[in-house]
């Protein structure tokens, strides 16, 4: 009876892998989940409503406050951010004291200052933040896969504990039903119209049901602590779970659009594609780099001699004679067919993973389609 309870499991994890929803680069809205409070919750805080029934939904909300997975994951955005912003700095400029000719005639010969500045050309810093700003999308993506998979795992572990906290109730029932046959057994035994077979048969079924229930207890202890692992409350109290265990089930997916939706929307092959993107440009980026940037430097002196001020101009410009970055423009060159090849792979991969899911969400279907339409008619004809 508790196997007609799985299917809704497997098809909340089919839709969550399968059937992702197209991923575009996320707005600061990702992390306001983590921006409004600093503090954990405290469990004591919310016992009240711990001990209530709990819904999925429940243990989504929570999922997503105190998962640390997905909180690195917002982390890993701001400090992509936080290399975008120094991509694009110019290098500082310096400032010193310049002397010459000091001595000379027994004068302080030529006293003043300078100020440098490198000028980066060829559009290299510019291209160093459309790189950073690719990682940002990518983390971005990122923290959605993660996002993703946890929802994935609290919509399983939950179905799975609330199966387990049904099948516990069923178990008493069970339980309390073999104790009373163990009593009849024995009024009849006490009264001869019974036998003392009778009555180690029942002590037999009862001690079985017994072991069944002490088993489910144990089962639901398990369900619940995978549970609240998930959520990143390992030490929430055991609480009442509510749900529908059959739910709805149209509409019917097909294979062909679980595999669509999964190409087109899942945030890890949007990720791989960033992925790609950005090696598109390193590449861009190390073909630039041979381009000399100019070191600009202006200095002013007074010639304690002649009484005059000196301005000097200096400007100087690397030939790229020798190192022409080659070996850099292989290495990113290679980077970019790595992550071409990864592309295909992931998608191999999740196709790989949704064929075990459809097969198990077909299955479980079907299960439920022909419990509900056959069986129980059969047995309420029974």
């Amino acid at each position: 009876m508790v196997n007609r309870f799985l299917p809704l499991a497997f098809l909340a994890t089919l839709v969550t892998v399968a059937a992702g929803q197209t991923v575009s680069p996320p707005t600061e809205r990702v992390l306001h989940v983590f921006s409004n409070s600093d503090e954990p919750v405290s469990v004591k805080a919310s016992e009240n409503r711990v001990r209530a029934p709990m819904s999925v939904e429940d243990f989504t909300v929570l999922a997503l406050r105190h998962n640390p997975t997905l909180a690195a994951a917002a982390d890993r955005i701001r400090m992509a951010r936080g290399r975008k912003l120094q991509a694009g700095r110019w290098p500082n400029p310096v400032v010193g004291y310049h002397g010459t000719e000091v001595g000379n005639l027994r004068s302080a010969g030529a006293q003043g200052g300078f100020i440098s500045q490198r000028l980066i050309l060829g559009g290299k810093l510019q291209l160093d933040q459309s790189i950073a700003g690719k990682e940002i999308n990518e983390a971005h993506y990122r923290f959605h896969a993660q996002e993703q998979r946890i929802l994935s795992d609290v919509q399983v572990r939950f179905y799975d504990a609330l199966v387990a906290q049904r099948r516990a109730l069923l178990a008493k029932e069970l339980a309390d039903i073999g104790d009373d046959t163990v009593a009849a057994s024995k009024r009849l035994l006490d009264d001869e119209i019974g036998t003392e077979n009778a009555l180690l048969q029942a002590e037999i079924k009862a001690d079985q049901s017994n072991n069944f229930l002490s088993n489910s207890e144990n089962e639901t202890v398990e369900a619940w602590r995978r549970l609240v692992v998930v959520v990143g409350l390992p030490s929430m109290p055991l609480s009442h779970l509510h749900g529908d265990l059959v739910g709805d089930l149209s509409p019917v997916l097909s294979w062909d659009d679980c595999y669509t939706r999964m190409l087109d929307g899942n945030p890890a092959i949007l990720a791989a594609r960033t992925r790609v993107d950005r090696a598109r440009l390193t590449i861009q980026r190390a073909r630039r780099e041979p381009i000399p940037n100019v070191d600009l430097s202006v200095s002013i002196r007074h010639h304690d001699i002649t009484g005059s001020e000196i301005a000097n101009l200096q400007l100087g410009i690397p030939l790229p004679l020798f190192d022409k970055n080659r070996g850099n423009i292989r290495i990113a060159e290679a980077e970019w067919s790595a992550a071409c090849n990864e592309v295909r792979r992931i998608e191999l991969e999740l196709q790989d993973r949704l064929a075990m899911s459809y097969r198990r969400y077909a299955n479980a279907r079907q299960q439920v389609e022909r419990y509900g339409q056959r069986t129980l008619g059969r047995a309420k004809q029974s």
